[in-house]
């Protein structure tokens, strides 16, 4: 059948359509959704919530789904409780923001991340050694955050009056040279000028941290998780297997609190050490590099500086210690999906320098340590980032406890160094149990 041109014309576009479509076909792919969905999730932490809401802020301008993620702050003395209340009515958080401190009393809330997932290599390549504190024995129980190092702070002025014009880089140029020449006695051997606050306990705002640190520069080997829940105690033992760390730390730190000893610097009757450091009456006060900012306000005319914690003049590795911050997801969350986003974009260069800053505090991340601070106590937190350490200490209470009973002990003479020293491992020991 011979078709006319009209009907010849409409064959040709039918088939050409035809043709276009089945194209179409053969070549589409349905748009997937690539939304993030992250859910309600909710962050309880022990720092103030300026600075991770700002952050959470930021995020959500430019992704809505944030706007379901919260931060709420709480006490660190009120925090555990807080916490098991709300777990135990079944209205518990998401994640938290803790400090080392807290992890092995928080432990069994916790929700690790396998090593599978999460290589340990990558942990320790990625981030700075004291951050590997979280990484224990079965998992990561924390996406470290960010460090607040343990600093020296000193009177510019008390120093700069007796011609010291820097501050101590060496525990025996404290003992040695500035001890004798700042410290202001009567004849009585009454203090009424202290250069350093050691030797006591509960007067002194960083005791723990102090002692902490000592034992870390001493080669203390802290406590070692080798199972789940077995901890080893190694806080009196160092490499060599003939130092006794704690020994010599109790030793050298009651020094300062004794009457009759060269250094005495410092007794229980005095008021809290950053009281009298704000106050001038201290020369030198051993805070965290958190606190800066806060003394700045505190006394906007007190003339003070930071500097790195001494260390021993013919130690070849230095050593501070460091109160370790980590986001953790807790075992009891509805949403550990979008938990686990969240954590990791706060843990990321970008928003971890930004929270670190807003806190006073110094990044986890190598990279980021590496590329240093230009802010004014940033750049020395930074530089003790590196050399910062913590240890798996049992609840707070419980240290502060065991530590103020030994300290008491030997100032008192209640017992010699080996019974005071043996004595307080003991009751750690039975802390972990």
């Amino acid at each position: 059948m011979k078709l006319r041109p009209f009907e010849l014309t409409l064959v040709v576009v039918f088939a050409v359509l035809m043709l276009l479509s089945l194209l179409f076909i053969s070549t589409y792919k349905a748009k997937k959704d690539t939304t993030v969905h992250i859910g309600s999730v909710t962050i309880w932490g022990t720092v103030p919530k300026s600075g991770i809401t700002q952050i959470l802020n930021d995020l959500g301008k430019s992704n809505p789904e944030y706007r379901g993620v919260t931060y709420k702050e709480f006490t660190p003395d009120a925090f555990d409780t807080e916490l098991v209340n709300a777990l135990a009515d079944g209205k518990g958080p998401d994640v938290i923001l803790i400090p080392h401190e807290k992890l092995v009393t928080l432990r069994n809330k916790i929700k690790p991340v396998s090593y599978d997932s999460t290589p340990l290599r990558d942990i320790q390549s990625g981030y700075i050694d004291g951050a590997e504190i979280f990484a224990l024995s079965d998992g990561l129980y924390a996406y470290p955050l960010m460090v607040d190092p343990l600093m020296l702070y000193w009177n510019k002025n008390l120093f700069s009056a007796k011609n010291i014009l820097s501050a101590p880089a060496t525990w025996e140029s404290l003992v040695n040279d500035d001890v004798p020449t700042l410290i202001e006695r009567n004849a009585d051997r009454s203090i009424q000028k202290s250069v350093v606050a050691l030797g006591e306990y509960q007067n002194i705002t960083n005791a723990f941290p102090v002692i902490s640190a000592l034992l870390l520069q001493a080669g203390s080997q802290g406590v070692v998780n080798t199972d789940k829940n077995l901890y080893q105690i190694r806080i009196n033992q160092a490499p060599d297997k003939t130092t006794k760390p704690l020994e010599v730390v109790a030793d050298f730190y009651t020094r300062f609190s004794k009457p009759n000893n060269a250094l005495y610097s410092w007794n229980r009757s005095f008021s809290n050490d950053k009281d009298r450091f704000l106050s001038e009456d201290l020369a030198m006060y051993f805070g965290f590099a958190s606190e800066g900012k806060e003394i700045e306000k505190q006394n906007p005319n007190l003339s003070f500086d930071i500097a790195e914690i001494p260390q021993g003049a013919s130690v070849t590795i230095r050593r501070t210690y460091g109160r370790f911050y980590g986001l953790s997801a807790l075992k009891s969350s509805g949403n550990l999906a979008g938990a686990a986003i969240v954590m990791g974009d706060l843990t990321n260069q970008d928003n971890s320098v930004k929270i670190a800053t807003a806190y006073g505090m110094a990044p986890v991340l190598r990279s980021a340590v590496a590329a240093g601070s230009n802010d004014t106590y940033g750049r020395l937190a930074y530089k003790s980032a590196g050399v910062a350490f913590g240890w798996l200490s049992p609840k707070k209470e419980a240290v502060d406890a065991i530590f103020k009973t030994m300290t008491e002990d030997l100032n008192e003479n209640r017992r010699d160094l080996n019974g005071a020293v043996g004595d307080a491992v003991g009751r750690l020991q039975l802390e972990y149990n």
